[in-house]
This record gives structure tokens, sequence and C-alpha cells, in this order.
């Protein structure tokens, strides 16, 4: 059975910076369609990161990877809306500033 047209992900990204035994953060993101799911993925991070904020801008970048790769494939499978935006939800309000505002991208080295 085809699905009709999405019309819409929920999408979720978050991070839980570094504590001082483990030193490294963990990225988590989940996406789910209608009652169920899709992919999911709660991970350390890789480089070592010396705020919560770079912490969650990682996690933010990493679920817009999956954000790509998820429209590639349903987009193929002709289900879902191409003018549809792509919206992930995040809880650190500085590293959302961060990834809509474009001066911040040359300022940032993480």
């Amino acid at each position: 059975m085809i699905p009709n047209k999405i019309d819409f992900f929920y999408r979720y990204a978050d991070a839980t910076y570094a504590n001082a035994e483990q030193n490294q953060s963990v990225t988590s993101y989940v996406f789910i369609m209608g009652d169920g799911t899709i992919t999911w993925s709660s991970k350390k991070q890789i480089s070592t990161v010396l705020s919560s904020v770079q912490a969650e801008y990682i996690a933010l970048s990493e679920a817009s990877c999956e954000a790509c790769w998820l429209r590639n494939l349903y987009t193929e499978l002709g289900w879902l809306k191409e003018d549809m935006p792509t919206v992930i939800k995040g809880d650190n309000d500085r590293s959302i500033t961060m990834a809509k505002n474009p001066k911040f991208h040359k300022q940032t080295s993480i």
C-alpha cells in the first residue's frame, strides 16, 4: 500500500554535555511520522566540545544530515511534498540562533 503524501515529520535533536568522567557529549535525535519512529540515534560525539551550546549545535547538524537523507528518500518514493519545510526542534536557544543566522557560521569553530 502506498501512503498519501506526507505533510510533516516530527523532528527533534538534543545533546547531553560531557560530564567530568567521560569527557564526551552525547548527540541524540529522533524522527517521527504519525504514531511511529522512522529513525533515531544516540551516540557519543567524536569531538570534545567546550560548552553545551557547541554540543547542541553538533546535534542539530547531525540531525540535519539525517533530515536531508530522509527528504531525498521520501521525495524519490513520491511520498513527500517538495515544498514542505524541514524544521528540527532543539532546546538550546543559542545553538538554534547560531544555526539560523549565517553571520555566526564563520565565527563558529567546532
